[in-house]
């Protein structure tokens, strides 16, 4: 497993766009089994038929350049002398030392990303094209310059792109014997290439009218990256949805409400050189730093409140204020099951997609977890074993001794894996899509990574750290929340244990007593004896300066 170092807050998602996760069951009938006997009639596993290149059909590839003119330039922007538009190095001719810095960012490169495997959309190299859309590049993966950077991507809204020409036209007859035709890019000098869809643009735009009136990245620009990754709106994260792009409802985030703190992201996610801090547990690539609460915040935010100060230390601030995550109407994926395939219309871009079953989730309670900021995170060609069960792709390192407490949303999947090696199989996302052939998807990624022999589906887990979805401080848990139930979490699971039985603990100091409630038991022993948590519990606070349990 790779270890990764520690950051804080959220980022992008390896696999966004081919798969417009929508709903969790769109098609009738019965899936497959894994010897299929659907009672819908399909035939044996075809080799797809590639057909000869035809012209881009118009509702799927870019439109041609409209012919109307380019808005009068307002004189007081900086951009306005712009008369022509010759793809990147337009903006590279005035902005070569920015495109140099976007050049060696992560929204930029693939680096730790490419290879990778996910319990989302799996792998993005077999899937190829599928998970190109959000970087921000012209369409390479590899050998980039400045003159590939696409800024438009992050300074203008209103721009729209996709890989083209789609002129590789290419018929698959499907698990249920039904044929599909799929438009997919075709490659020009080597690489794919992405151009603009006026069609999705409003009527006389441009690209010199776009390359005129850039701007800072909104809100909007980055959550069409970000919370889409996954398969769809909500999907992967948990916490962000388009939902808060424009939204006024503090319950979903007071950070982001449009009414309230009306914060972008780079207030907290402060760009230098267009590298970006803050990333989550789930992710091998991390840049710029970290993003913490106390960037605003002090780090006794609860003014004079000892008690609840005390918490920061070992609390996460998000525990207590984010109490749900999946509050926007989209909800989140919870997990994903490439064996039980559904079709969904909106997958492959409007063409349709055999997506896997998808179970959402909708305000839901966190996991909590102590995380010391380092993960361990499953690295292409890595054999791999699993946990009580189930193999962890991504995992929060920590403890009650060396961790804070965070709120983690746990999802999972089901995933092949190759038998004679252990290692997670780069799965043919793209075959599932076009087919809904699971086992065949699987063995064209154990193929693809060059690998012989057998494999077997197992049940996968990552990780990931919820950190928006801050709510007004009225709404923060209160201390009985945690300490008096254990609907919020279960304190003992955790940790929370005494060391022996209560009578053992007690007759340490003197004889058992009846129990008083946490608050004033906790207060008497802590506040007015000065007695550290090593007393009564396995574990220690010994920044606090109490008095150590001597004992061994």
């Amino acid at each position: 497993m790779k270890r990764i170092l520690p950051v804080v807050i959220i980022t992008i998602g390896l696999c966004m766009v081919i798969a417009v996760m929508t709903s969790p069951v769109e098609a009738g009938g019965k899936p497959p089994t894994r010897t299929p006997a659907p009672t819908i009639v399909y035939t044996n596993t075809p080799s797809p038929t590639v057909i000869a290149p035809t012209a881009t059909p118009s509702a799927l590839g870019p439109t041609a350049t409209p012919s109307s003119p380019s808005p009068t330039p307002n004189p007081a922007n900086p951009h306005s002398s712009i008369t022509a538009y010759n793809g990147p190095s337009t903006c590279v001719a005035c902005h070569s030392s920015e495109a140099n810095s976007i050049l060696h960012s992560e929204h930029m490169q693939w680096s730790g990303k490419w290879k990778e495997v996910n319990t989302y959309c799996t792998a993005p190299e077999p899937a190829d094209f599928a998970c190109l859309s959000c970087h921000v590049n012209t369409g390479k993966v590899e050998n980039n310059t400045i003159n590939d950077t696409d800024c438009l991507i992050c300074h203008n809204d209103t721009y729209r792109r996709a890989l083209g020409p789609q002129t590789n036209v290419v018929s698959v007859t499907d698990w249920t014997g039904a044929t599909k035709t799929f438009n997919f890019p075709i490659k020009i000098n080597g690489d794919y290439q992405f151009q603009p869809r006026y069609d999705l643009m409003p009527a006389g735009t441009t690209m010199v009218s776009l390359a005129q009136n850039v701007h800072l990245p909104t809100r909007a620009t980055c959550l069409a990256c970000h919370a889409k990754a996954g398969g769809g709106d909500g999907v992967k994260r948990g916490d962000i949805s388009m939902e808060n792009a424009n939204s006024t409802n503090g319950m979903l985030d007071v950070h982001m409400d449009a009414d309230g703190a009306n914060l972008t992201c780079q207030d907290c996610h402060v760009p230098q050189n267009h590298l970006i801090p803050g990333k989550g547990i789930d992710l091998c690539v991390s840049e710029g730093g970290t993003v913490t609460c106390d960037q605003c915040h002090t780090s006794a935010p609860h003014g004079t409140n000892a008690d609840l100060n005390k918490h920061a230390a070992r609390v996460a601030c998000q525990t207590c204020h984010i109490s749900r995550y999946a509050k926007a109407a989209v909800g989140t994926e919870m997990s994903r099951d490439w064996t039980t395939p559904h079709w969904n219309p909106a997958g492959c871009n409007g063409q349709g997609a055999w997506i896997g079953e998808e179970i959402k989730g909708y305000n839901m309670v966190p996991t909590y977890k102590f995380w010391n900021g380092q993960s361990d995170i499953y690295n292409y060609g890595e054999t791999i074993t699993a946990e009580n069960g189930t193999y962890n792709m991504a995992k929060a390192l920590g403890s009650i001794q060396d961790g804070k407490l965070y709120p983690i949303k746990v999802h999972t999947s089901v995933q092949p894996i190759s038998t004679s090696t252990n290692r997670i199989i780069q799965y043919d996302v793209l075959w599932q899509f076009m087919t809904g052939k699971y086992e065949e998807a699987a063995a064209r990624g154990l193929s693809f990574m060059g690998l012989s022999g057998g494999y077997s589906w197992v049940n996968t887990s990552a990780d990931q750290l919820i950190t928006h979805g801050v709510e007004p401080k009225a709404n923060a848990l209160q201390c009985t929340a945690c300490h008096g139930s254990t609907s919020q979490m279960n304190l003992k699971s955790l940790g929370y244990q005494l060391k022996d039985t209560k009578t053992a603990v007690c007759s340490q100091c003197h004889a058992d007593k009846k129990q008083p409630t946490f608050t004033r038991l906790h207060n008497n022993h802590v506040g007015n004896r000065g007695k550290d948590c090593s007393y009564c519990h396995t574990f220690s606070r010994p920044e606090r300066g109490l008095e150590l349990d001597p004992t061994p």
